[in-house]
C-alpha cells in the first residue's frame, strides 16, 4: 500500500480561519482572508475551530490523495463516505489477471498456501474467459468486463481520492477505530503520514474519535474495546457540575 498527498488547497488553515472571521466580523471576505494571514492568529483560531467542531468552516479546503495497492474490499469501504470525489482503476480497461495483483491479509499467512491456490484458480478462470471471448471476436474491454466477475475482493486497485477537511477528519475518526478493518485503518494512517510534513497541525487531529484530540470518549457502547471511557461514564462524572447562568431557563420570544 502506498498513500501520497497529490494536491491540496493553498493555505488550508488560513482559509478555514478566514471563513470563521467572516461570520463574526463586519468586513468582507478579502479583509477576513488578509487578517487570517497573521500567523499567531491563524494558529490559535484554527485549532479552536477544530476543537469546537465549527464544521462548516472546515468544508472549504480540500485534499487529494493517491492510493495504490489496496484491495477492492478496502475501496468498497472507503467509497461509502460521501462529500468526496473518487476515480478508481477500471477492471474493464485494465487487465488484472495477475496472481501478484492481490492483497493477502496477515491473518491468512499461516494457511499453508490455500489463499494462493484460490487466487491462482480465479486468475486461471479469468484468463480462460478473456481468451475465449477474444477468440469470439470481442474486444479486450468486452472480454474483461465479464471476466472480472470471477475475481475476489482481494484484487488490488488504485484510486485518486479528493475530500474536504471536515470529511477527512470524520473518516479518520470512524475508520481508525479498532472496530474498523485493519486495511482501511492502515490506509487512513497512511493519509495522516502523508499530511504530516506539510500540515502537522491538521495531522494532529486526524485521529480516532475517542482520542483526546477528538471526542475523548467512546460512543460504541457494548461494542467498545474498553480502551477509553464510555460516554455514559463521562456524562455521569459531569452530572454534578453547575450549569451556566440561564442554562435551564425556558427560551421565550
Amino acid at each position: 500500500m502506498k498513500v501520497s498527498l497529490l494536491a491540496h488547497t493553498p493555505e488550508p488553515e488560513r482559509l478555514v480561519v478566514a471563513a470563521a472571521l467572516l461570520c463574526y466580523q463586519k468586513g468582507g471576505p478579502e479583509a477576513a482572508y488578509e487578517k487570517a494571514g497573521k500567523e499567531k492568529l491563524r494558529a490559535r483560531l484554527f485549532e479552536e475551530l477544530v476543537r469546537q467542531g465549527h464544521g462548516s468552516t472546515l468544508e472549504h479546503p480540500s485534499f487529494t490523495f493517491g492510493i495504490e495497492g489496496i484491495s477492492r474490499a478496502c475501496s468498497h469501504q472507503l467509497v461509502r463516505h460521501r462529500i468526496c470525489a473518487y476515480n478508481q482503476q477500471s477492471q474493464r480497461y485494465v487487465d488484472v489477471g495477475d496472481p501478484q495483483y492481490f492483497v493477502k491479509p496477515e491473518s491468512l499467512e499461516g494457511d499453508g498456501g490455500r489463499f494462493e491456490e484460490v487466487i491462482a484458480e480465479s486468475v486461471g478462470y479469468y484468463r480462460d474467459i478473456v481468451e475465449q471471448f477474444r477468440g469470439e471476436g470481442k474486444t479486450a474491454e468486452q472480454a474483461q468486463e465479464d471476466a472480472r466477475y470471477v475475481l475476489p475482493n482481494a484484487t488490488m486497485t488504485n484510486l485518486i481520492w479528493t475530500t474536504n477537511l471536515r470529511n477527512l477528519l470524520h473518516v479518520c475518526r470512524v475508520r481508525m477505530c479498532s472496530r474498523a478493518q485493519w486495511e482501511i485503518r492502515r490506509l487512513l494512517h497512511g493519509c495522516r503520514r502523508a499530511m504530516e510534513p506539510k500540515f502537522p497541525v491538521i495531522a494532529k487531529y486526524m485521529v480516532v474519535k475517542c482520542h483526546p484530540n477528538a471526542m475523548g470518549y467512546c460512543d460504541e457502547e457494548f461494542r467498545s474495546c474498553g480502551f477509553r471511557p464510555l460516554r455514559e461514564k463521562v456524562v455521569a462524572a459531569d452530572a454534578d457540575c453547575p450549569p451556566g447562568p440561564g442554562y435551564w431557563e425556558e427560551v421565550t420570544e
